[in-house]
């Protein structure tokens, strides 16, 4: 969005200055004692054609600069809706029965996005801390029963908050890429 904001920017300046000097123009036109007198210098041309290079190089950048951000942002903001979905996927198998490989299966994929993710995203631009911590509560809270398939002592309430926490985490990491 930040980005729209700043082309929409430019293209009302552009638009006001355009405005403006037809205004002037269609001003010096009205005038009695103001004519052109139909000669062009070489360098008005010069002059023209320089503007029209720089005004196309300018808006080729600023295009090229704007959707190679959002192509960015797109493939970060797809690894986070995986992390999400995997989030749901795991949450659903608790309502199944005899189906505690498939929840660890589930919970090491999303282990491996999350960590994927980490390191796809420059540490510098965001805190990834709350990401884990949401994680690892997740990931305590669904392995904590005592034997191998005994999957009945687990607080489901609790696996399904952390879990809710998780997803709010990655929809607010979303954001905060979408606004910047």
């Amino acid at each position: 969005m930040g980005q729209n904001k700043v082309a929409i920017m430019l293209f009302l300046v552009c638009l006001l200055v355009i405005i403006a000097l037809l205004t002037i123009l269609s001003y010096g036109l009205l005038q009695t004692k103001w004519a052109y007198n139909y000669v062009v210098e070489p360098i008005d041309v010069i002059n023209i054609v320089v503007t029209l290079l720089v005004s196309i190089f300018i808006a080729w950048y600023v295009t090229k600069r704007l959707s190679e951000e959002r192509f960015d942002k797109e493939l970060v903001i797809a690894d986070l809706r995986d992390i999400e979905s995997c989030m749901k996927k795991t949450l659903e198998l608790y309502d199944r029965s005899n189906n505690n490989n498939e929840i660890l299966i589930h919970l090491n994929q999303l282990h491996i996005l999350i960590q994927r993710f980490q390191r796809t995203v420059d540490m510098g631009e965001m805190d990834m801390r709350a990401l884990q911590n949401a994680f690892w509560r997740l990931f305590a809270a669904a392995t904590d029963y005592d034997s191998g398939n005994d999957t009945d002592s687990i607080d489901i309430p609790s696996v399904q908050r952390h879990g809710d926490d998780l997803i709010i985490e990655v929809r607010r990491i979303i954001r905060v890429i979408n606004t910047k």
